[in-house]
């Protein structure tokens, strides 16, 4: 009999409905925060195959906005318990529980798991806050929703690596969610989502999660973003560091602008307006 990771009980009907509601009226954009997602029995499974920080399958990441950061999004590598639970969140039945709680209905999975699948940061880690690449061309679809799900056991706000939540252009997090265990965060994706976690981890702690990210074949008519990731300025010291930094901010600017009007002038799009009952 194949075991079950996700409790039945967050997929009952006015759970749901309750979850909905809270996702539509979130601030600073739409999201939910749950906790205590996971069967307690297989605790004791997941965090034995969750694999440790010496793991030859990890992909490590060197630059700045994402320190300290690993992540394997090869399905082949990844232990099969935590496999098995990367299917379960892409099933039939979580995407129609998706579709209704974000009302974003035509949700589609990433096989490739391109950016997501297991994460890893170790001490001091971080990872900027950033906006998400919204075109996937390698499937000709649109990203629309993240589901973040944590494995830390007894994790506290202050062990820092906290997950982080912005208004568009602000400097300090509108909400903050403590990354424990069971806890899962799904929230709408595009440039008006701002997220990461700007407080290193502490100590000898390392923080462990599953991202999954899901898009639709049809892209929504408000400008949503392009297939960038936009990061927040981190602190540069020297003139020629500054220099760089301005050129590339300017040029991501250009980019974003241009992206920006070739959404407003697609006639896909146009016509999809025009056939609005």
């Amino acid at each position: 009999m194949k075991r079950g990771f996700v409790r039945s009980s967050l997929l009952d009907p006015d759970e749901t409905k309750r979850a909905s509601a809270e996702f539509a009226a979130a601030r600073p954009f739409p999201h939910v925060e749950l906790r205590d997602t996971l069967v307690a029995e297989q605790r004791t499974c997941l965090i034995e195959a969750f694999p440790t920080p010496t793991w030859e399958g990890w992909h490590r990441y060197g630059d700045a906005y994402q320190q300290g950061k690993m992540i394997c999004n090869q399905i082949e590598a990844i232990p099969a318990s935590l496999v098995e639970l990367i299917h379960e969140l892409q099933s039939p039945t979580m995407l129609a529980y998706l579709e209704q709680l974000t009302g974003i209905e035509g949700l589609i999975p990433d096989p490739h798991l391109e950016g997501g699948g297991l994460h890893l940061s170790g001490p001091g880690g971080i990872l900027a806050p950033h906006t998400d690449f919204h075109i996937y061309p390698r499937l000709g679809v649109y990203r629309r929703v993240n589901v973040l799900l944590y494995l830390n056991e007894g994790w506290e706000e202050s062990d820092g690596g906290c997950l982080e939540l912005y208004e568009p252009g602000a400097t300090a997090p509108a909400k903050i969610v403590v990354p424990a265990w069971g806890t899962c965060v799904i929230f709408r994706t595009d440039d008006r989502s701002p997220h990461g976690f700007s407080t290193p981890v502490v100590g000898d702690r390392w923080r462990r999660s599953i991202a999954l990210y899901y898009y639709t074949a049809e892209e929504p008519e408000r400008y949503s973003g392009d297939m960038n990731t936009y990061w927040q300025r981190l602190p540069v010291t020297t003139r020629t560091a500054r220099a760089r930094q301005w050129a590339y901010e300017a040029l991501l600017l250009g980019s974003r602008g241009l992206g920006f009007f070739a959404h407003r002038i697609d006639p896909n799009l146009s016509r999809r307006r025009r056939d609005r009952p």
